[in-house]
């Protein structure tokens, strides 16, 4: 491979039609340039605010609900996210088309764009009513719940349900801040949702005393200040957007709807992931340990939450080096991404499953320290699952989503099925649940995703395979490390733990430096990164 190797994208003959779009681009460039660290900066603060929201407010509800009706929360929060499957492709076209008409200075495309999405999101939401009704309505049925705890359950469906509506509808109203590249505004939003969330139910937990349905009150609170949040940002950023819905094009709508149905089977597999432990937990072991189990899946979903962060700003010039067709550079900042992102995610997850039970006694109490084994199972694969989360960037540049696809939709069912499996007949009891996510996510995203990846670049088969494994020691490292401290030292505070966590991620980050990236690599990925600031 030389430096002059070109990538032969399919589809590639249309990047003159792209091209003038970003020349002749309306947004304010230097503005743009300028607020790129604010807006890597509020990202990164509206994770660390989340996360340490959700470390209080997690054991708050368990305190005053007691764990099994507490469980009930996440599992109806993950029950109604497989809603979202139907209205992702067209959240995604849409900010795709607005954004490009504002870019342009288009203003009456961007309203007719802007029309058109209302009038598209009004029709998903519309069909969707039907399917909140009926899911609140049989909630009892569909979860195994605590006796005296229907109504409740109902209530937190059809609340949780009407929330998520609220902001499946909002999509149109979001891009304007996403186009003009003003993320801290989107910070002050969810922040102020947050807390006016968590304050909502504590109040409501104060003055009529603790009570399921309240939770979804907070929750439907949050969606109301979602929408109206984004529509004072739709007003103050593009005030040229005008309601007015004989704009409606039903063949732009049409476009819009169309997106790649392989891409929809892609989101079917991943919820079948990511979204199934504790409807399995919750049918198989009830609501009691449905509910324990349910305490600690926040955090990976935090650390989801981390990755796709820090990918928002390697995706972009993964995505660029694909359209411009240079294989060298593509290659380099890919094999470069997935070590640097696997080292990364290495120290959080090396940090959980090392401090496990002493974190878990102190987060929850000594009841839940015997949940440490299932922390680890649940995290413990991060370190390679969420590497390879930057070479899913070429399979969708290259329009290599077929196969990734089905694979990942098999291996969804697979996962489901082991699950129940392992629950039942290997003696695990619920670790049995998140060792089938384990294995499969491990088996589809630690040998599929790299391996297809570089088949489609036309590298050898095995070319991501090292750079996924610095991820693997790394989170080895750090995890029998701070394990054997913990038997030596004991943890039982937040200071005794932070203090640990911060002597590890310091000796650990100047390892990384040093051992685990060259002088080219920290070299590439500066100027990779530098130069997409200037371009932003």
């Amino acid at each position: 491979m030389n430096g002059d190797s070109v990538l032969t994208l399919p589809g590639q003959t249309q990047s003159r039609e792209v091209q003038p779009v970003v020349q002749k681009s309306g947004v304010r460039l230097a503005e743009a340039r300028r607020r790129f660290p604010i807006n890597l900066l509020s990202n990164l603060t509206w994770v660390v605010v989340s996360v340490l929201v959700s470390m209080w407010y997690t054991p708050f509800l368990i305190s005053h609900l007691g764990v099994a009706v507490y469980g009930l929360v996440p599992l109806v929060t993950s029950f109604i996210v497989y809603m979202a499957i139907l209205t992702t492709g067209l959240d995604g076209a849409i900010g795709r088309y607005l954004t490009i008409d504002l870019a342009r200075g288009d203003v009456d495309g961007a309203n007719r764009t802007f029309n058109t999405a209302l009038v598209g999101s009004a029709i998903v939401v519309g069909v969707l009513v039907p399917a909140v009704l009926v899911a609140s309505w049989f909630s009892p049925q569909l979860f195994r719940v605590s006796v005296g705890s229907e109504r409740d359950v109902q209530l937190l469906v059809l609340l949780t349900g009407v929330s998520f509506l609220i902001t499946a509808f909002t999509g149109s109203l979001a891009v304007p801040s996403y186009a003009y590249h003003r993320f801290d505004l989107r910070l002050l939003v969810n922040v102020i949702r947050l807390g006016v969330q968590t304050g909502s139910v504590v109040l409501l937990f104060i003055v009529l005393g603790p009570q399921l349905w309240q939770v979804g009150v907070g929750i439907l609170v949050s969606g109301l200040l979602f929408l109206l949040g984004h529509a004072a940002l739709w007003r103050k950023l593009a005030p040229e957007l005008e309601i007015r819905f004989s704009r409606f094009d039903a063949s732009l709508l049409k476009r819009m709807l169309g997106f790649s149905g392989w891409v929809l089977v892609n989101m079917v597999g991943a919820e079948l992931f990511l979204r199934t432990d504790l409807i399995v937990a919750n049918r198989i072991f009830g609501p009691e340990i449905a509910g324990r189990y349910g305490s600690v899946t926040t955090f990976p979903t935090h650390l989801r939450a981390v990755v796709s962060t820090v990918n928002g700003i390697l995706m972009p010039i993964t995505m660029a080096l694909c359209a411009q067709g240079s294989l060298s550079r593509l290659v380099r900042f890919s094999r470069l991404s997935v070590r640097f992102m696997g080292l990364v995610m290495a120290l959080p997850v090396g940090l959980l499953c090392g401090l496990g039970r002493p974190l878990l006694t102190v987060w929850l109490g000594p009841g839940f320290a015997d949940l440490s084994w299932l922390l680890a199972v649940l995290v413990g694969h991060l370190c390679i699952s969420l590497a390879v989360v930057p070479l899913a960037s070429v399979q969708l540049a290259t329009s290599r989503v077929r196969t990734p696809g089905i694979v990942s939709l098999l291996m969804g069912c697979g996962n489901v099925l082991l699950a129940i499996a392992l629950a039942l007949w290997s003696g695990w009891g619920y670790v049995g649940i998140a060792a089938a996510g384990a294995i499969m996510l491990t088996l589809k995203n630690g040998f599929f995703t790299p391996i297809y990846s570089a088949r489609i670049l036309g590298l050898p088969w095995w070319t991501f395979l090292p750079d996924v494994g610095a991820g693997i020691l790394g989170t080895l490292a750090v995890g029998a490390g701070t394990y054997l401290i913990s038997l030596d030292w004991v943890l039982t505070s937040w200071v005794r733990l932070g203090l640990v966590a911060m002597a590890t991620a310091v000796v650990y980050m100047g390892a990384i430096f040093l051992l685990g990236l060259s002088t080219d690599d920290r070299s590439l990925l500066r100027r990779e990164i530098e130069g997409r600031m200037k371009r932003v």
